[in-house]
């Protein structure tokens, strides 16, 4: 059975999607067991006195923002490094360099960015 150029991607699309929903799974679980055990440390203050669960919530509520804060501020700094890269190197005297740059802004949908994943609680 000889499948098709279209029927190659298709069958391929369809394998990459899959992978990811997998994928998506895994990370949840993660993503679950890694607040669990942020409540379980949060239940008991450093004085050994027990917090109620409104307190745990909070103080996690607070890491989380304070995560995503951080990554935000990666993201604008990385941002900030690649256009103080690309002045730097601005005058490039053979053409390769800038055969480079556009095969990598063709690559790029995000700036060069580690894909960013929204959380929701």
């Amino acid at each position: 059975m000889t499948f098709t150029r279209q029927q190659k991607f298709d069958k391929f699309q369809r394998d990459v999607l899959d992978q990811l929903a997998a994928t998506n799974v895994l990370l949840e679980k993660v993503v679950a067991l890694l607040v669990s055990n942020q409540l379980l440390q949060e239940c008991v203050s450093p004085e050994g006195v027990a917090r109620a669960a409104s307190e745990c919530a909070e103080i996690v509520t607070e890491s989380y923002c304070a995560g995503l804060c951080l990554a935000e501020e990666l993201s604008e700094r990385s941002r900030e490094f690649s256009y103080q890269k690309s002045e730097f190197f601005i005058d490039s005297e053979d053409g390769e360099e800038d055969m480079e740059e556009d095969d990598e802004d063709d690559d790029e949908d995000n700036g060069g960015l580690p894909p960013t994943f929204q959380m929701a609680f």
